[in-house]
Protein backbone atom coordinates (compact mmCIF):
# COMPACT_ATOMS: atom_id res chain seq x y z
CA UNK A 1 0.00 0.00 0.00
CA UNK A 2 1.47 3.45 -1.14
CA UNK A 3 1.16 5.95 2.06
CA UNK A 4 0.75 9.50 0.74
CA UNK A 5 1.27 12.17 3.74
CA UNK A 6 0.30 15.84 3.39
CA UNK A 7 3.44 17.77 5.46
CA UNK A 8 3.16 20.22 8.08
CA UNK A 9 -0.47 19.58 8.55
CA UNK A 10 0.20 17.51 11.63
CA UNK A 11 1.60 20.81 13.18
CA UNK A 12 -0.83 22.96 12.41
CA UNK A 13 -3.51 20.77 13.81
CA UNK A 14 -1.37 21.19 17.22
CA UNK A 15 -1.45 24.94 16.80
CA UNK A 16 -5.40 24.43 16.23
CA UNK A 17 -5.63 22.45 19.71
CA UNK A 18 -2.93 24.75 21.46
CA UNK A 19 -5.57 28.00 20.80
CA UNK A 20 -8.38 25.28 22.06
CA UNK A 21 -5.88 24.80 25.52
CA UNK A 22 -5.28 28.50 25.86
CA UNK A 23 -8.87 29.09 25.92
CA UNK A 24 -9.60 26.68 28.78
CA UNK A 25 -6.87 28.30 30.89
CA UNK A 26 -8.49 30.26 33.65
CA UNK A 27 -7.17 33.33 34.33
CA UNK A 28 -7.82 35.47 37.80
CA UNK A 29 -5.66 38.89 36.52
CA UNK A 30 -4.82 41.10 33.81
CA UNK A 31 -3.04 39.17 31.07
CA UNK A 32 -3.09 41.48 27.45
CA UNK A 33 -0.78 39.45 25.96
CA UNK A 34 -1.78 35.95 27.21
CA UNK A 35 -5.44 37.62 26.81
CA UNK A 36 -4.92 37.55 23.02
CA UNK A 37 -3.49 33.95 22.90
CA UNK A 38 -7.03 32.97 24.64
CA UNK A 39 -9.78 35.06 23.59
CA UNK A 40 -11.77 33.06 20.75
CA UNK A 41 -9.85 29.67 21.61
CA UNK A 42 -12.57 28.11 19.30
CA UNK A 43 -11.56 28.96 16.47
CA UNK A 44 -9.55 25.97 17.35
CA UNK A 45 -11.88 23.68 16.52
CA UNK A 46 -13.20 24.85 13.31
CA UNK A 47 -9.63 24.63 11.87
CA UNK A 48 -10.03 20.82 13.13
CA UNK A 49 -13.32 20.90 11.37
CA UNK A 50 -11.90 22.61 8.07
CA UNK A 51 -8.87 19.97 8.04
CA UNK A 52 -11.63 16.97 8.66
CA UNK A 53 -13.12 17.73 5.54
CA UNK A 54 -10.25 18.23 3.42
CA UNK A 55 -8.92 14.95 4.34
CA UNK A 56 -12.30 12.80 4.55
CA UNK A 57 -13.33 14.18 1.49
CA UNK A 58 -9.70 13.56 -0.23
CA UNK A 59 -10.15 10.12 0.91
CA UNK A 60 -13.49 9.47 -0.28
CA UNK A 61 -13.00 11.49 -3.78
CA UNK A 62 -9.79 9.33 -4.61
CA UNK A 63 -11.56 6.36 -3.83
CA UNK A 64 -14.81 7.40 -5.61
CA UNK A 65 -12.56 9.07 -9.13
CA UNK A 66 -9.55 6.23 -9.01
CA UNK A 67 -11.55 2.76 -7.78
CA UNK A 68 -14.88 3.82 -8.88
CA UNK A 69 -17.09 3.25 -5.43
CA UNK A 70 -15.92 3.77 -2.01
CA UNK A 71 -15.77 0.75 0.24
CA UNK A 72 -18.57 1.86 2.63
CA UNK A 73 -17.61 -1.01 5.52
CA UNK A 74 -14.19 -0.74 5.11
CA UNK A 75 -14.34 3.55 5.75
CA UNK A 76 -16.32 3.08 8.54
CA UNK A 77 -13.91 0.94 10.62
CA UNK A 78 -10.93 3.01 9.82
CA UNK A 79 -12.72 5.73 11.39
CA UNK A 80 -14.17 4.05 14.53
CA UNK A 81 -10.76 2.16 15.59
CA UNK A 82 -9.48 6.16 15.57
CA UNK A 83 -12.06 7.63 17.76
CA UNK A 84 -14.25 5.11 19.17
CA UNK A 85 -11.51 3.80 21.71
CA UNK A 86 -10.29 6.29 23.01
CA UNK A 87 -13.53 8.14 23.26
CA UNK A 88 -15.67 5.74 24.89
CA UNK A 89 -12.57 4.88 27.48
CA UNK A 90 -12.82 7.89 28.67
CA UNK A 91 -16.64 8.49 28.69
CA UNK A 92 -17.05 5.07 30.03
CA UNK A 93 -13.86 6.58 33.13
CA UNK A 94 -16.12 9.25 34.12
CA UNK A 95 -19.34 7.19 33.88
CA UNK A 96 -18.04 5.05 36.39
CA UNK A 97 -16.23 6.97 38.84
CA UNK A 98 -17.91 8.06 42.34
CA UNK A 99 -19.81 11.72 42.05
CA UNK A 100 -18.69 12.22 45.31
CA UNK A 101 -14.73 11.77 43.85
CA UNK A 102 -15.88 13.81 40.52
CA UNK A 103 -17.40 16.88 43.02
CA UNK A 104 -13.82 16.92 44.60
CA UNK A 105 -11.51 16.10 42.06
CA UNK A 106 -12.45 19.14 39.69
CA UNK A 107 -13.70 16.94 37.39
CA UNK A 108 -17.40 18.93 37.64
CA UNK A 109 -16.81 22.22 36.69
CA UNK A 110 -16.54 24.69 38.99
CA UNK A 111 -19.09 26.61 36.92
CA UNK A 112 -22.05 24.00 37.16
CA UNK A 113 -23.65 22.31 34.01
CA UNK A 114 -26.38 19.10 33.81
CA UNK A 115 -25.61 15.70 35.30
CA UNK A 116 -23.86 13.15 33.66
CA UNK A 117 -26.81 11.46 30.79
CA UNK A 118 -25.25 8.34 29.39
CA UNK A 119 -28.17 8.28 26.42
CA UNK A 120 -26.36 11.50 24.89
CA UNK A 121 -22.57 10.81 25.82
CA UNK A 122 -22.59 6.91 24.77
CA UNK A 123 -24.24 8.00 21.55
CA UNK A 124 -22.62 10.58 20.17
CA UNK A 125 -25.52 13.06 20.66
CA UNK A 126 -24.03 15.12 23.27
CA UNK A 127 -24.00 17.98 21.37
CA UNK A 128 -27.95 18.28 20.93
CA UNK A 129 -28.18 17.49 24.86
CA UNK A 130 -26.01 20.91 25.47
CA UNK A 131 -28.50 22.61 22.53
CA UNK A 132 -31.62 21.33 23.95
CA UNK A 133 -31.17 22.13 27.67
CA UNK A 134 -28.58 25.41 26.67
CA UNK A 135 -26.03 24.32 28.94
CA UNK A 136 -22.67 22.35 29.20
CA UNK A 137 -22.08 18.82 30.83
CA UNK A 138 -20.45 19.60 34.07
CA UNK A 139 -18.75 16.25 34.03
CA UNK A 140 -15.22 16.66 32.40
CA UNK A 141 -14.03 16.26 29.80
CA UNK A 142 -17.14 15.83 28.22
CA UNK A 143 -17.94 19.96 28.08
CA UNK A 144 -15.50 19.47 24.88
CA UNK A 145 -17.05 16.47 23.32
CA UNK A 146 -19.56 18.19 21.11
CA UNK A 147 -16.93 18.37 18.78
CA UNK A 148 -16.04 14.88 18.13
CA UNK A 149 -19.83 14.22 18.35
CA UNK A 150 -20.06 16.83 15.34
CA UNK A 151 -17.04 14.80 13.66
CA UNK A 152 -19.04 11.50 13.92
CA UNK A 153 -21.94 13.14 12.25
CA UNK A 154 -19.74 14.73 9.66
CA UNK A 155 -18.64 10.91 8.55
CA UNK A 156 -21.77 9.11 8.11
CA UNK A 157 -23.41 12.37 6.12
CA UNK A 158 -20.16 12.26 3.76
CA UNK A 159 -19.98 8.89 3.41
CA UNK A 160 -23.55 8.57 2.39
CA UNK A 161 -23.48 11.47 0.40
CA UNK A 162 -20.14 10.38 -1.71
CA UNK A 163 -21.44 6.82 -1.72
CA UNK A 164 -24.86 7.44 -3.20
CA UNK A 165 -23.78 10.97 -5.87
CA UNK A 166 -22.24 10.14 -9.23
CA UNK A 167 -18.47 11.81 -9.08
CA UNK A 168 -19.96 14.31 -11.43
CA UNK A 169 -22.19 15.57 -8.23
CA UNK A 170 -19.50 15.99 -5.41
CA UNK A 171 -18.43 19.37 -6.45
CA UNK A 172 -22.18 20.83 -6.22
CA UNK A 173 -23.04 18.78 -2.68
CA UNK A 174 -20.18 20.26 -1.07
CA UNK A 175 -21.43 23.61 -2.26
CA UNK A 176 -24.80 22.99 -1.57
CA UNK A 177 -23.50 22.55 1.81
CA UNK A 178 -22.83 26.33 2.02
CA UNK A 179 -26.47 27.12 1.67
CA UNK A 180 -27.48 24.67 4.33
CA UNK A 181 -25.70 26.25 6.68
CA UNK A 182 -25.96 29.36 6.14
CA UNK A 183 -29.80 28.33 6.30
CA UNK A 184 -29.33 26.11 9.79
CA UNK A 185 -27.93 29.19 11.42
CA UNK A 186 -30.52 31.61 10.43
CA UNK A 187 -33.18 28.94 11.71
CA UNK A 188 -31.96 27.01 14.50
CA UNK A 189 -32.33 30.67 16.59
CA UNK A 190 -35.74 29.70 16.44
CA UNK A 191 -35.43 26.51 17.59
CA UNK A 192 -33.24 26.11 20.37
CA UNK A 193 -32.31 28.90 23.65
CA UNK A 194 -29.18 30.06 22.12
CA UNK A 195 -28.22 31.89 25.41
CA UNK A 196 -25.58 29.43 26.59
CA UNK A 197 -25.03 26.90 23.41
CA UNK A 198 -24.89 27.85 20.04
CA UNK A 199 -24.06 26.39 16.34
CA UNK A 200 -23.61 22.75 18.15
CA UNK A 201 -24.81 20.32 15.15
CA UNK A 202 -23.44 19.50 11.73
CA UNK A 203 -25.84 21.88 9.94
CA UNK A 204 -24.70 25.17 11.33
CA UNK A 205 -21.03 23.80 11.10
CA UNK A 206 -21.34 22.14 7.60
CA UNK A 207 -19.54 25.14 5.46
CA UNK A 208 -16.39 24.22 7.56
CA UNK A 209 -15.99 20.53 6.44
CA UNK A 210 -17.35 21.78 2.86
CA UNK A 211 -14.64 24.00 2.50
CA UNK A 212 -12.35 22.13 3.02
CA UNK A 213 -14.07 19.46 1.28
CA UNK A 214 -13.89 21.42 -1.66
CA UNK A 215 -9.83 21.37 -1.88
CA UNK A 216 -10.06 17.66 -1.02
CA UNK A 217 -12.03 17.12 -3.85
CA UNK A 218 -10.04 19.51 -6.01
CA UNK A 219 -7.07 17.53 -4.66
CA UNK A 220 -8.36 14.03 -5.11
CA UNK A 221 -9.48 14.82 -8.71
CA UNK A 222 -5.96 16.58 -9.95
CA UNK A 223 -3.21 16.85 -8.02
CA UNK A 224 -0.74 17.60 -10.17
CA UNK A 225 -3.07 20.59 -11.36
CA UNK A 226 -3.56 21.90 -8.00
CA UNK A 227 -0.13 21.54 -6.84
CA UNK A 228 1.18 23.13 -9.72
CA UNK A 229 -1.17 26.07 -9.39
CA UNK A 230 -0.13 26.89 -5.83
CA UNK A 231 3.40 26.67 -6.79
CA UNK A 232 3.25 29.50 -9.38
CA UNK A 233 2.14 31.58 -6.39
CA UNK A 234 5.07 34.43 -5.02
CA UNK A 235 6.48 32.72 -1.96
CA UNK A 236 6.19 35.72 -0.32
CA UNK A 237 2.74 36.10 -0.86
CA UNK A 238 2.30 32.69 0.78
CA UNK A 239 4.08 34.21 3.56
CA UNK A 240 1.88 37.02 3.54
CA UNK A 241 -1.10 35.05 3.75
CA UNK A 242 0.15 33.13 6.57
CA UNK A 243 0.97 36.24 8.32
CA UNK A 244 -2.57 37.41 7.50
CA UNK A 245 -4.25 34.32 8.96
CA UNK A 246 -2.35 34.46 12.24
CA UNK A 247 -3.03 38.07 12.86
CA UNK A 248 -6.77 37.51 12.14
CA UNK A 249 -6.99 34.44 14.35
CA UNK A 250 -4.95 36.42 17.25
CA UNK A 251 -7.21 39.45 16.70
CA UNK A 252 -10.72 37.55 16.29
CA UNK A 253 -12.37 40.37 18.09
CA UNK A 254 -11.50 42.86 15.70
CA UNK A 255 -11.36 41.12 12.23
CA UNK A 256 -13.76 38.66 13.09
CA UNK A 257 -16.76 40.01 15.58
CA UNK A 258 -19.54 37.61 16.55
CA UNK A 259 -22.18 39.30 17.81
CA UNK A 260 -25.05 37.04 17.68
CA UNK A 261 -27.82 37.95 15.26
CA UNK A 262 -26.00 40.08 13.14
CA UNK A 263 -25.69 40.06 9.35
CA UNK A 264 -22.16 39.16 9.96
CA UNK A 265 -22.29 35.97 12.90
CA UNK A 266 -24.78 34.13 10.25
CA UNK A 267 -21.21 34.02 7.40
CA UNK A 268 -18.82 34.32 10.12
CA UNK A 269 -18.38 30.41 10.08
CA UNK A 270 -17.57 30.97 6.07
CA UNK A 271 -15.62 33.49 5.97
CA UNK A 272 -13.54 31.62 8.58
CA UNK A 273 -13.78 28.01 6.70
CA UNK A 274 -12.55 29.82 3.19
CA UNK A 275 -9.06 31.60 4.96
CA UNK A 276 -8.36 28.12 7.23
CA UNK A 277 -9.16 26.60 3.29
CA UNK A 278 -6.50 28.86 1.83
CA UNK A 279 -4.08 28.05 4.55
CA UNK A 280 -4.11 24.61 4.28
CA UNK A 281 -3.55 24.80 0.38
CA UNK A 282 -0.26 26.16 0.77
CA UNK A 283 0.53 23.15 2.28
CA UNK A 284 -0.51 20.42 -0.54
CA UNK A 285 2.30 20.75 -2.55
CA UNK A 286 5.04 17.85 -1.69
CA UNK A 287 8.24 20.20 -2.98
CA UNK A 288 6.92 23.22 -1.34
CA UNK A 289 9.30 25.56 0.34
CA UNK A 290 6.12 26.52 2.46
CA UNK A 291 6.80 23.55 5.00
CA UNK A 292 6.67 23.26 8.88
CA UNK A 293 9.89 20.98 9.51
CA UNK A 294 9.98 20.79 13.28
CA UNK A 295 9.44 16.91 14.17
CA UNK A 296 8.29 17.76 17.78
CA UNK A 297 5.30 19.81 16.56
CA UNK A 298 4.45 17.39 13.91
CA UNK A 299 4.72 14.49 16.41
CA UNK A 300 2.63 16.69 18.88
CA UNK A 301 0.27 17.00 16.16
CA UNK A 302 0.04 13.20 15.39
CA UNK A 303 -1.19 12.94 19.22
CA UNK A 304 -3.51 15.97 18.97
CA UNK A 305 -6.56 13.51 19.39
CA UNK A 306 -5.54 12.54 22.79
CA UNK A 307 -4.43 16.07 23.72
CA UNK A 308 -7.74 17.40 23.13
CA UNK A 309 -9.50 14.38 24.91
CA UNK A 310 -7.46 14.54 28.26
CA UNK A 311 -6.82 18.75 28.19
CA UNK A 312 -9.75 19.59 30.36
CA UNK A 313 -8.94 17.13 32.73
CA UNK A 314 -5.72 18.67 34.14
CA UNK A 315 -7.06 22.25 33.63
CA UNK A 316 -10.00 21.22 35.47
CA UNK A 317 -8.05 18.92 38.39
CA UNK A 318 -5.37 21.43 38.68
CA UNK A 319 -7.56 24.40 39.32
CA UNK A 320 -9.71 22.62 41.62
CA UNK A 321 -6.35 22.23 43.80
CA UNK A 322 -5.57 26.08 43.28
CA UNK A 323 -9.32 26.84 44.50
CA UNK A 324 -8.80 24.31 47.57
CA UNK A 325 -5.15 25.95 48.15
CA UNK A 326 -6.16 29.59 47.72
CA UNK A 327 -3.63 29.76 44.62
CA UNK A 328 -4.38 32.69 42.62
CA UNK A 329 -3.66 32.51 39.04
CA UNK A 330 -3.11 36.49 38.55
CA UNK A 331 0.38 36.68 38.12
CA UNK A 332 2.85 35.73 35.74
CA UNK A 333 4.46 33.08 38.43
CA UNK A 334 1.49 31.41 39.00
CA UNK A 335 0.10 31.51 35.48
CA UNK A 336 3.64 29.90 34.12
CA UNK A 337 3.35 27.11 36.49
CA UNK A 338 -0.09 26.53 35.66
CA UNK A 339 0.37 26.26 32.09
CA UNK A 340 3.89 23.70 33.04
CA UNK A 341 1.84 21.62 35.02
CA UNK A 342 -1.46 21.31 32.70
CA UNK A 343 -0.22 21.49 29.44
CA UNK A 344 2.49 19.02 30.30
CA UNK A 345 0.95 16.72 32.09
CA UNK A 346 -1.31 16.55 29.32
CA UNK A 347 1.26 15.52 26.50
CA UNK A 348 2.93 13.41 28.86
CA UNK A 349 -0.55 11.34 29.21
CA UNK A 350 -1.41 11.88 25.64
CA UNK A 351 1.89 10.22 24.70
CA UNK A 352 1.18 7.18 26.70
CA UNK A 353 -2.13 6.73 25.81
CA UNK A 354 -1.01 7.21 21.56
CA UNK A 355 1.52 4.83 22.25
CA UNK A 356 -0.06 1.68 24.04
CA UNK A 357 -3.46 2.62 23.59
CA UNK A 358 -4.25 4.43 20.61
CA UNK A 359 -1.51 2.98 18.71
CA UNK A 360 -2.65 -0.52 18.70
CA UNK A 361 -6.00 0.12 17.25
CA UNK A 362 -4.85 2.26 14.24
CA UNK A 363 -2.64 -0.75 13.71
CA UNK A 364 -5.53 -2.41 12.65
CA UNK A 365 -6.55 0.08 10.45
CA UNK A 366 -3.93 -1.38 7.93
CA UNK A 367 -5.85 -4.21 7.00
CA UNK A 368 -9.15 -1.89 6.35
CA UNK A 369 -7.11 0.20 3.61
CA UNK A 370 -7.68 -0.25 -0.14
CA UNK A 371 -4.19 -0.86 -2.30
CA UNK A 372 -2.87 0.97 -4.27
CA UNK A 373 -4.85 4.01 -3.23
CA UNK A 374 -2.85 7.52 -1.77
CA UNK A 375 -4.38 7.85 1.39
CA UNK A 376 -3.94 10.84 3.86
CA UNK A 377 -5.96 9.58 7.34
CA UNK A 378 -6.38 12.14 10.05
Amino acid sequence: MKKFHFHSLDALRFFAFLKVYFLHVPVQGNFPVFGLLKSGGGIGVCFFFVLSGFLITYLLSHEKLHVGQIDFKKFLIRRTLRIWPLYFLVVLVVFMLPYGFKESSGLHMVGGGYNFDWRYSFTFFENYKMLLVDNFPKTTPLSVFWSLCIEEHFYIVWLIGLFLLPSKYIFRFLSGCFVVAIAARLIEPHLFAYQVIDANDLFTNMDYFASGGLLGYLVARDYEAVAGFIQKIYAWVKYLVILLVIIVVIFQSYFLPNVQGSFFSYIRPTVISVMFTILLSLFIPKDSRIRINSKVLNYLGTISFGLYVYHLIFVHMVFQYCIHHKILIDNWITLSTYILITLGGTIGVSMVSYHFFEKPFLSLREKWTLKKVAVAES
